[in-house]
C-alpha cells in the first residue's frame, strides 16, 4: 500500500462523493473521526469557558478557536482516507436555541454545552421571528467570515449543528412535557413548529449566505463528507419521543418544509427509539446519515434498514465502529452510495483500517 493510494488529493477525494451522491462510487467511501466527540473536549478554545452563569456571545473570542481548526485539520489529513475535514460556527453551541431564548451552561465534565428552557415560556408567542441581527447570529457570521479567511480554501466550511423543530420544541418546553402538550393542546405545539420551521430555515440560510465554495460544494461540520452547494445539516433527536403518529402530525409538514427550503440536505439519525426513515426516504433528501451507537442495535441487527436506504439515497454510517460491525457492512451492504466515518484513536489505527477494507 504506498502513501499515495493512502492519503489522496483533495481534488480525488470530492471526485470520490461527487460520485458518492449519484451512487455511483466504485468502492464504499471510508473516514476516520480521530479524538473526543464532545465539543468541548475536541476544541482548547473552550477551556476558558466559565459554567457559573449563562454564556453569552463575548465569552466565545473567535481566534483561538481558528488554531484549533488549524490542528484539527492537521490531525485528520495524518489519518489518510476519503473524507475531509470541516469547520463550521463552533458546533459545540446550541446556536438555535440561545437564539431563541434559552440560557446556556457549559460542563467541562460532560464535555458539552447545555440550554435550559426560557423561565417563561408562553407558547408561539414567545417564539421570535428569525433576526439576523441577534448577537448570536452575528457571532456565528464572525466564526464564518474568520474561519474562511483562516482555512484559505485548505478546508471546507459547513452550516452548523442546528436542532430540528422536534429538538427545538423539547428545548422550550421540556422533552416530557411536549409529548403531553402535543396531544393536550395541538394548535398552540403546531403554532410553534410552524414559527421554529421558518427560524431554522431563516438560520440555515444565513450561514449558506455567508459560506465561500469549496471546489464547487460545501463541508460537512462533524462528518467530513464534502457536500453539493447549499447544503443543510439537519436532525429530529427528539423524535425518539414521539410516536409514529405525533411525528407525522406535527414535524413532519416542518420537516418537508426545511428539505424543500435548500438546495440539499442531509439528514442524521440515531436508531433508537423512533426515528422516521420511511419519511426522510420520501422527502427530496440529498443522503441520511445513520450512527451506530454504543449499546444501540449492530449492524447486522440494522441491515434492512441499511438496504432499505441504499435502494433510494446515498447512505452514512457514522461511529465508534466496532471490527465485527466493519467486517458487516463491507461484506454484506452494497457498495454504492455507502460511505462509512468510524472513529479511531491514532492515524495508525486509520491506516491499518484502510488496508483492511480499501487495499
Amino acid at each position: 500500500m504506498t502513501n499515495n493510494s493512502w492519503k489522496k488529493s483533495i481534488k480525488d477525494r470530492v471526485e470520490l462523493f461527487r460520485q458518492y451522491y449519484v451512487m455511483k462510487n466504485p468502492r464504499p467511501l471510508l473516514g476516520f473521526f480521530l479524538g473526543s466527540e464532545f465539543p468541548l473536549h475536541r476544541y482548547p478554545a473552550s477551556k476558558s469557558l466559565p459554567e457559573d452563569r449563562p454564556l453569552t456571545p463575548d465569552d466565545f473570542e473567535v481566534e483561538p478557536y481558528l488554531d484549533d481548526c488549524d490542528k484539527l485539520f492537521e490531525t485528520h489529513e495524518q489519518c489518510g482516507g476519503d473524507f475531509i475535514w470541516s469547520a463550521a460556527p463552533f458546533w459545540g453551541i446550541p446556536w438555535l436555541e440561545v437564539a431563541l431564548g434559552c440560557e446556556i451552561f457549559a460542563s467541562h465534565t460532560t464535555g458539552s454545552i447545555h440550554s435550559e428552557p426560557p423561565k417563561k415560556n408562553s407558547g408561539p408567542d414567545s417564539i421570535p421571528a428569525f433576526n439576523a441581527g441577534n448577537p448570536w447570529m452575528q457571532k456565528s457570521v464572525e466564526f464564518i467570515i474568520k474561519m474562511a479567511k483562516r482555512s484559505g480554501s485548505r478546508w471546507p466550511l459547513a452550516t452548523t449543528r442546528m436542532r430540528g423543530v422536534s429538538d427545538l420544541l423539547a428545548a422550550l418546553y421540556g422533552g416530557n412535557e411536549i409529548v403531553f402538550a402535543m396531544m393536550e393542546q395541538p394548535d398552540e405545539i403546531k403554532a410553534a413548529a410552524e414559527k421554529l420551521t421558518n427560524f431554522f430555515i431563516g438560520y440555515g440560510k444565513l450561514q449558506l449566505k455567508h459560506t465561500p465554495k469549496f471546489y464547487g460544494g460545501i463541508g460537512s461540520f462533524y462528518y467530513y463528507m464534502w457536500a453539493p452547494n447549499g447544503t443543510i445539516w439537519h436532525q429530529e433527536d427528539a423524535a425518539a419521543l414521539l410516536s409514529p403518529d405525533l411525528y407525522k402530525k406535527f414535524i413532519e409538514p416542518c420537516d418537508r418544509k426545511i428539505v424543500n427550503s435548500f438546495n440539499s440536505c442531509i439528514i442524521h439519525q440515531h436508531p433508537t427509539g423512533y426515528f422516521p426513515v420511511d419519511s426522510y426516504l420520501s422527502m427530496n433528501v440529498t443522503a441520511l446519515e445513520l450512527h451506530i451507537d454504543k449499546g444501540g442495535p449492530s449492524a447486522e441487527q440494522l441491515f434492512d434498514v441499511h438496504k432499505k436506504i441504499l435502494t433510494l439515497k446515498p447512505l452514512l454510517i457514522w461511529g465508534d465502529i466496532s471490527g465485527k460491525d466493519m467486517d458487516w457492512i463491507f461484506s454484506n451492504l452494497p457498495h454504492q452510495g455507502l460511505a462509512v466515518n468510524t472513529v479511531v484513536s491514532s492515524p495508525q489505527q486509520a491506516k491499518d483500517i484502510w488496508n483492511k477494507y480499501v487495499a
